[in-house]
């Protein structure tokens, strides 16, 4: 930018030279104008006229001048020039004037998680050709279609027309049919006529039309080459393009969605459509250096553009979505221009800031979608002759997810009937707490049957295996209410912890017993069991071979931990232990009539946190598992059931553990619909919220209030969920809300917890009712931005549970974590940490490895669920 200094210097010089009728000024892109008019150019050309202003400021870099004799000025009616003031119009020059800006304040509907009203307008845009802009725009406005909205496709690539031959419709055009034909009769007459006439249906069966560009031809160059987009924007000037796009809302088949393929390059209409008529524009590249500088330069002034939907008092920036596209379809390959293409975006992002002052752009992978080269495609000469891939449908989201959508909760033929928001939001509870802190009463009604929850509670199931959070001290709780139930080892602070239910400090007194008679957790397990067993049945037969009584307290006092203790060392005291207790369990298991589940929880944190306990705990787990893999086949009534965090399961060694995994059931959510009911089964004992969904959902031959939720079809689960937290994350995030959910909830390893949803849904719930108190919402129970921003507080609780109740020692590892900073980074970044840490780490989910050449770690990624209570941003983020 020039600085005034070097005007005023540049000016007085010309002075000193020339007279006093001299004006410089800064250029609004570039530069500086001079303007003169002095009787010292009499008799000389331009040219010598402007060589002879430059000679004297050769510093200057002058890009206008103006320079006359007082005569030619006379007869010209001019008078010295005025310093122009930049104008903000939509075309090329002054967009990238304002993107060079060091920093954009930028204002999207998606910050907002807004929508926009229909049609959303979608500009697909490249500055160089060959990159797939065309065929992705057709393979979004297919799926767009299919999923029931109306769209308009309108051919804008006016030099070189060809969406009419991608969908297979070229024959249909006429001469006189066309964006080129219409803009050019506006341009004379001020109007769009009879745009129906001009609009061709692609599909039968789908809402897909097209406005082609026109039909090249003699006609058809003599129109075009009379068109002046720039002229469009001068004052009183009639703009057809926008005559058009206002044209387009009055069409028969209103359209939801309008997907224009521009022209590549800086062609004069390309920079209305991307400035000013846009809602979201979808940028094409291929990741090469050839289209580094341009493509910078693009999306710097996208940032700075107002759409048309500005106004004074809000002013709306067209969103901003990006194609890498076609790659190489290998996977290292592909992987290494997508790292490419995010390192540019992030960059050319970088100054862009929202209206608060923060990152504009939360992540990039929300925002670019890589597409490899797909052979269909390229050999296909139109695309209704070929199932695109899933990479389209990312496409299709962005801008779907801008459609205003349909009230969930609008008119309805019961309207009278139904509770009002209000109710149901302030009804609404959800169990965020842990299993051991639920009210039994809760638990029942909040407990979710499901194939793995079924197959866990199965009698023949020995081992439990879940990690923390999903659910296996409610399965714990569950089974211990059974009157067979006989719990032996069990979490502190329920009902089921008696007096004297071991804890740590009886396993450390325990293993000092077991070391000094040459003993192993093997042959210990089987005297707590006979002794949990005593304590629970009545009438069965004490053992006869040990010195001292057992199950006796000295006085009334309650049976404790002390009284435990001894009555092991007395079981273990016999030279024939090991033996007598086994046939003492067979004796008492030949003894009962009914069957009794042997109950085993509380075998993580029950041993204690210190490096030694935890060196106790595998043994003693490795002693459990081999017990009930020796004793468990000799049994008919006694069957065993224990509850076991799956990284421990993984750590301990035990003979044939081949066999217990075969009678083992593992609690992972891997379903997303058996996730989202859940939170439905647990919205559901709200009377409110039930009175709502059943007005809305009910069938003739389906009544959802005589079903249990876990019977539910999948279509009455989704669109109660949609009825209670939204369809979408408006604003082209990413599309649908339990997607969302459950994406964010995952761990490294792809893992769900119910308690993480559970409490998500109570932060949502909080946020909503401040957020109805000042900002009405009618498309459902709890809106997305409440989803969003109780994910804060759903990661500090999940990272706060991960290092204070459940792996204490990966401490080294969280402050490793934040001293890095962002996420994924490369492995060597955590050099120094201890490798048996880093791989437990990664087993409790907190890291995901990125292999490289060799299946050799070349990255780690920590997932959103505990990145930001890490505070670690994302390297995506711009």
């Amino acid at each position: 930018m020039t600085q005034p200094d070097d005007i005023n210097l540049a000016e007085e010089k010309i002075r000193e030279a020339l007279g006093e009728r001299v004006r410089v000024f800064a250029d609004p892109f570039s530069g500086i104008r001079v303007s003169v008019i002095s009787s010292g150019f009499a008799g000389m050309t331009p040219r010598a006229r402007r060589e002879h202003v430059q000679a004297l400021v050769p510093d200057a870099n002058i890009v206008r001048y103006e320079l006359l004799t007082p005569e030619e000025a006379i007869f010209t009616e001019k008078e010295l020039g005025v310093a122009p003031v930049q104008a903000e119009l939509p075309l090329w020059p002054e967009a990238l004037t304002g993107g060079r800006a060091d920093k954009i304040t930028v204002r999207f509907p998606s910050e907002d998680y807004g929508t926009l009203p229909s049609p959303v307008i979608s500009t697909f845009y490249s500055l160089r050709g060959g990159v797939g802009r065309s065929t992705a725009l057709a393979h979004a406005a297919r799926i767009i279609a299919g999923q029931g909205l109306t769209v308009l496709c309108i051919d804008m690539d006016l030099e070189a027309p060809g969406l009419a031959s991608l969908f297979d419709v070229e024959d249909l055009v006429t001469e006189a049919m066309g964006v080129v034909p219409l803009l050019a009769a506006a341009e004379m007459s001020g109007e769009i006529n009879a745009l129906d006439e001009h609009v061709l249906r692609v599909t039968e069966d789908a809402g897909l039309f097209l406005l082609p560009a026109g039909s090249p031809g003699a006609e058809y160059a003599r129109l075009l080459s009379h068109l002046d987009p720039p002229a469009w924007y001068g004052e009183d000037e009639i703009n057809p393009l926008r005559l058009l796009v206002e044209a387009v809302s009055g069409l028969a088949e209103r359209p939801d969605v309008v997907l224009i393929d521009s022209r590549t390059g800086i062609s004069p209409l390309a920079a209305p459509l991307l400035f000013d008529v846009s809602d979201i524009n979808v940028v094409a590249f291929y990741p090469h250096p050839q289209a580094k500088a341009g493509t910078r330069a693009l999306t710097r002034a996208l940032l700075a553009a107002k759409s048309r939907r500005s106004t004074q008092e809000n002013p709306c920036t067209p969103e901003i979505r990006f194609i890498a596209s076609p790659v190489p379809a290998t996977p290292e390959v592909r992987e290494m221009y997508t790292e490419r293409a995010q390192e540019w975006i992030r960059e050319w992002l970088s100054v862009a800031q929202n209206t608060a002052g923060g990152a504009a752009f939360e992540a990039l992978e929300e925002i670019v979608q890589v597409i490899g080269y797909q052979e269909t495609l390229a050999v296909s000469d139109s695309v209704m002759r070929v199932q695109g891939s899933d990479d389209f449908t990312v496409v299709a989201d962005w801008i779907t997810g801008l459609v205003e959508p349909r009230d969930a909760l609008g008119e309805s033929p019961d309207e009278h009937l139904e509770p009002s928001k209000e109710e149901v939001l302030e009804s609404l509870h959800f169990a965020g707490e842990t299993a051991e802190n639920q009210p039994l009463e809760e638990l029942r009604g909040t407990f979710l049957s499901t194939a793995d929850v079924d197959r866990a509670l199965a009698l023949d199931t020995v081992v439990v295996i879940g990690r923390k959070g999903t659910g296996k001290t409610a399965l714990f709780r569950k089974l211990a209410e059974e009157p067979a139930a006989i719990v032996v080892t069990s979490p502190p602070g329920l009902d089921t912890h008696q007096s004297w239910t071991p804890d740590a400090d009886v396993y450390s007194d325990l293993e000092v017993e077991l070391r000094a008679r040459e003993l192993e957790w093997r042959q210990a397990w089987p005297a707590l069991l006979g002794l949990a067993l005593h304590r629970n049945l009545a009438g069965l037969a004490l053992p006869d071979w040990t010195t001292e009584p057992i199950l006796a307290p000295a006085t009334e006092r309650p049976y404790r931990k002390t009284d435990l203790l001894s009555d092991v060392k007395s079981l273990l005291a016999h030279s024939q232990a090991p033996l007598l207790v086994s046939q003492w369990i067979q004796d008492i298991d030949h003894s009962l009539d009914t069957d009794h589940v042997l109950l085993f929880d509380a075998l993580d944190t029950g041993f204690g946190n210190t490096p030694e306990d935890r060196r106790r705990r595998n043994e003693g787990v490795e002693g459990l598992l081999t017990a009930v893999g020796s004793l468990g086949p000799q049994l008919r009534h006694l069957k065993f059931k224990v509850l076991l965090r799956e990284d421990i399961w993984r750590e301990v060694s035990v003979p044939n553990k081949s066999h217990l995994s075969a009678r083992a059931a593992r609690l992972s959510w891997s379903n997303k619909m058996d996730y989202l009911r859940i939170a439905i089964k647990q919205a559901w004992r709200s009377v409110q919220f039930r009175q709502l969904v059943t007005s809305r959902l009910n069938k003739p031959n389906f009544h959802l209030e005589d079903t249990p939720v876990e019977y539910w079809p999948e279509e009455f689960v989704r669109n109660a969920w949609v009825i209670l937290a939204s369809e979408r994350v408006s604003g082209g995030r990413t599309a649908y809300t339990d997607n969302w959910v459950w994406s964010r909830l995952a761990d490294a390893n792809g893992d769900h917890s119910p308690r993480a949803l559970a409490q998500m849904m109570t932060a949502a719930v909080n946020l909503e009712r401040i957020f109805e108190a000042g900002n009405r919402y009618s498309r459902s129970i709890i809106r997305p931005r409440a989803l969003v921003e109780s994910l804060d507080k759903v990661s500090d609780s999940a990272l706060d549970a991960l290092q204070r109740d459940e792996f204490p020692e990966l401490r080294p590892v969280f402050s490793r974590l934040k001293e890095i900073g962002s996420t994924p980074f490369a492995a060597d970044q955590m050099q120094g940490t201890s490798p048996d840490l880093i791989r437990l780490a990664s087993d409790v989910g907190l890291l995901e490895e990125v292999s490289g050449p060799r299946d050799k770690a070349e990255r780690y990624r920590v997932p959103e669920l505990y990145r930001k209570a890490l505070n670690m941003t994302r390297k995506g983020q711009a």
